[in-house]
């Protein structure tokens, strides 16, 4: 285990393929980045680790590799891939061209089907008091996992999920600075949805979805985490 990692376990739900699992704990820690980018992993390490056998662990390594979050390299192992900024953009771009039709979509529908969502935004609010920032990105992924659900989309949001995890893994180095103003657009995105504000929906999403925040933060963390840092300081919008 690499010095001074803590790295976050998911409860063991029986029913499920323990491989399922374990690919489940090892994307979450690298997407919260508790596994570094650029980090060296070894399968008899995390089936130490996660008291399981390593064909588990190798299986889901396979499914990591092929997410884009570990780099197999012969004569060296497994590697958790470094933050393609291109990539994240790419991701953003998805998320904003989509989730604008959700909101829109959701616009239409019936206020009672809400419900979640109000709960989902005090578990918010509990992660940002508690300055609980994992948690508060779980939450964040549920409440637009909610609308997606709302429109009987949740199978688009479940494939968006697998093109953004660089983007998730940038979100992750800004919730400290912007965690409150989330939660914030957060509820914002409620109202405009229950008063079927559609003209707001693609500014407020720009807002929400932005890369000036991640511009910034980027260039607080070691170079070695990125595939390419611009050498002019600037990222393309």
């Amino acid at each position: 285990m690499a010095s001074k990692e803590v790295l976050q376990l998911l409860p063991r739900d029986r029913p499920k393929p323990i491989h399922r699992w374990v690919y489940e704990v090892l994307r979450l820690n690298i997407i919260q980045l508790h596994m570094k980018p650029g980090r060296l992993l070894s399968e008899t390490e995390m089936a130490d680790f996660l008291s399981v056998s390593r064909t588990p662990v190798r299986e889901a390594f396979i499914r990591l590799a092929e997410d884009g979050l570990l780099d197999i390299l012969p004569q060296k192992g497994s590697v958790v891939s470094l933050i393609d900024l291109d990539q994240a953009q790419e991701a953003r771009f998805v998320r904003l061209a989509v989730e604008r039709e959700i909101l829109k979509e959701a616009c239409t529908r019936n206020l009672s089907t809400f419900k979640d969502i109000e709960e989902n935004l005090a578990w918010q609010e509990e992660c940002g008091g508690k300055g609980a920032y994992d948690q508060l990105l779980l939450a964040d992924n549920e409440f637009h996992r909610i609308l997606y659900r709302i429109c009987h989309k949740e199978r688009v949001w479940d494939a968006i999920k697998k093109l953004d995890y660089n983007y998730d893994r940038l979100r992750v180095m800004t919730l400290p600075i912007v965690g409150q103003r989330i939660i914030g657009e957060h509820r914002e995105i409620l109202q405009l949805v229950k008063d079927r504000e559609v003209d707001r929906i693609e500014t407020l999403l720009h807002r929400h979805l932005t890369w000036e925040i991640i511009e910034q933060v980027v260039f607080e963390y070691p170079s070695e985490y990125f595939k390419a840092i611009p050498v002019n300081g600037r990222m393309a919008q």
